[in-house]
C-alpha cells in the first residue's frame, strides 16, 4: 500500500484506512437493518456524525483539546485520591496496607476498595451539584445544543444530555411523565442513549481497572450523538413526534439541605458499588464455568476467550484495530457484550495491546451495550411507564445492536485520528 501524508505529517496506514471504511460499513449495516429505510431523516444523522468527528478531532488532534481533557482527567483522578482518604479510614490495612506486611507477596490491590468505593464519594459530589442547581443548568444547556444540532424533541434531548452524567434508567427518570406517550422511535432513541453512555461515575471505575481516563471521558460524551445516529437509522420516526417542547425537565430533588444531599448521594453511590460487586461475584465464576465446559467438550482445546475472539474479530478488524491486536480486542468486546463492560475492562490489563489497540478498546468498551442491560431497562423503564414494558422488551435486542454500533463508531473515528 502506498503511503500518503495526512493531517500534520501523520501517515495513513492500512488500519487507518480500514477505520475510515469501517465508519461507512457500520452506517451501511444500520441502513440495511433499518425498520423503514424510506423514513430515515438524514439531517440529524449527518449532524450527529459530523459533531463526533469534530469532537474527536478536537480532543485527539488539537493542543487545546488534548490539554483540556488531560486536565479534566487529572482532576477526576485527584478526586479519586481524596476518596481514598475515606477508604483508608474505614478499611484500614485492607486498603493497600498488605504491602507493609513482612513476607507478603500478593498484590495489595483490592478491587472493591481501589476501584469501586470512590463512587460513594463521587455520588455525594454529584448530588451536591444537583442540590446547588449546577447539574440542572448543565443538562439544560446540553439538551438545548442536542435539540438545535440534531433536531431532537424535548424528551430525547433531555435524556441524551442527562445520560452523560447519570445511569441509563436515571436519565429516563427526568422525563418519566412523558414516557407513556412517546412514539416507538422516541422510546428507542432514549433506550439506545442509555445503553451507549456510562454516566459520570463509571469512568472512575474503568480508570481504576487500567483504562485511560481521558479516552473514557471522550468516549462517553461522543456516545450520545453516536446513539442518535444509529437510533435514527434503525428505528426512524414514521410520523410526527409525540412531544416537541423546546425543553423538558423534571426537577430532581437532591435533598432538603446540603447535608441531606451528601447523604443521599453517598447512599446512591453505595448502591452502585454493591450492584457491581454482586454482579462480578456472579459473572466472573460464570465465565470460568463456561470456559471449563467449552474446554471439556471441545476437541481442539478451545476456550471461551478463543470463541469470543473469533466471533467478534470481524468487528475489530473493520473498525481499524491493528492486525496484531484484533483477537485481543475482539475478546474484550465479546466479554463486554456477552456479560458487561466491567468484565471487559477487567480483562484490559491482562491483554497485550498496542497503544492504538488500547485506545480503541477504551472507546469501544465505554458503554452499557450488553444483554443484561436489556433486563435493566425492562425493569427500570417498565416501572416508570408500565404500559410501555412490552415495547421496551421488544426493542431490547435491537437496542443492544444500536448501542454496540455506536460505541464501535466512536472507536473507528478515534482510530482514524490516532497518531500515537
Amino acid at each position: 500500500m502506498g503511503i500518503t501524508e495526512l493531517y500534520w505529517g501523520d501517515v495513513v496506514t492500512e488500519h487507518v484506512v480500514r477505520g475510515a471504511l469501517g465508519v461507512v460499513a457500520l452506517l451501511s449495516l444500520a441502513v440495511i437493518l433499518s425498520g423503514s429505510r424510506k423514513d430515515i431523516r438524514w439531517k440529524p444523522v449527518g449532524y450527529a456524525l459530523a459533531f463526533n468527528i469534530f469532537f474527536a478531532f478536537l480532543v485527539l488532534k488539537t493542543p487545546v483539546g488534548k490539554a483540556s481533557f488531560e486536565a479534566l482527567s487529572a482532576g477526576l483522578l485527584k478526586i479519586m485520591a481524596f476518596a481514598d482518604e475515606g477508604t483508608k479510614f474505614v478499611f484500614g490495612p485492607l486498603f493497600g496496607g498488605f504491602r507493609e506486611v513482612p513476607g507478603f507477596r500478593g498484590t495489595p490491590y483490592v478491587f472493591v476498595l481501589n476501584a469501586l468505593v470512590q463512587i460513594v464519594f463521587f455520588g455525594a459530589l454529584i448530588n451536591i451539584l444537583y442540590y446547588c442547581g449546577v447539574m440542572q443548568r448543565v443538562v439544560r444547556a446540553m439538551s438545548w445544543v442536542f435539540k438545535r444540532l440534531f433536531g431532537l424533541t424535548g424528551p430525547e434531548a433531555t435524556v441524551a444530555a442527562s445520560n452523560i452524567f447519570v445511569g441509563q434508567v436515571q436519565g429516563a427518570m427526568t422525563i418519566a411523565p412523558y414516557l407513556k406517550n412517546l412514539t416507538e422511535a422516541q422510546l428507542f432513541q432514549i433506550m439506545v442513549v442509555g445503553m451507549s453512555t456510562v454516566g459520570a461515575g463509571m469512568p472512575l471505575v474503568y480508570a481504576g481497572m487500567g483504562a485511560r481516563m481521558d479516552y473514557v471521558l471522550a468516549a462517553n460524551i461522543m456516545a450520545a450523538p453516536a446513539a442518535v445516529v444509529f437510533a435514527k437509522l434503525l428505528v426512524p420516526e414514521r410520523g410526527e413526534a409525540a412531544t416537541a417542547e423546546p425543553f423538558t425537565h423534571t426537577e430532581y430533588r437532591a435533598g432538603i439541605n446540603i447535608l441531606d444531599a451528601v447523604g443521599r448521594g453517598a447512599m446512591d453511590g453505595w448502591k452502585v458499588v454493591v450492584a457491581i460487586s454482586v454482579m462480578l461475584l456472579a459473572f466472573i465464576p460464570l465465565i470460568h464455568l463456561i470456559n471449563w465446559l467449552i474446554v471439556t467438550v471441545s476437541n481442539n482445546g478451545s476456550d471461551l476467550e478463543t470463541a469470543l475472539s473469533w466471533i467478534f474479530a470481524p468487528a475489530a478488524y473493520i473498525v481499524g484495530v491493528p492486525s496484531t491486536d484484533v483477537l485481543g480486542f475482539a475478546k474484550l468486546l465479546g466479554q463486554k457484550t456477552a456479560f458487561n463492560e466491567v468484565v471487559g475492562f477487567a480483562g484490559l490489563q491482562g491483554t497485550t495491546l498496542s497503544p492504538k489497540g488500547f485506545m480503541l478498546a477504551c472507546f469501544a468498551l465505554t458503554g452499557f451495550a450488553n444483554f443484561s442491560s436489556v433486563g435493566i431497562q425492562i425493569g427500570g423503564l417498565g416501572e416508570l411507564a408500565p404500559s410501555r414494558r412490552a415495547d421496551v422488551a421488544r426493542l431490547g435486542l435491537r437496542c443492544v445492536l444500536a448501542a454496540t454500533l455506536a460505541n464501535l463508531l466512536n472507536a473507528a473515528i478515534a482510530g482514524v485520528l490516532f497518531t500515537g
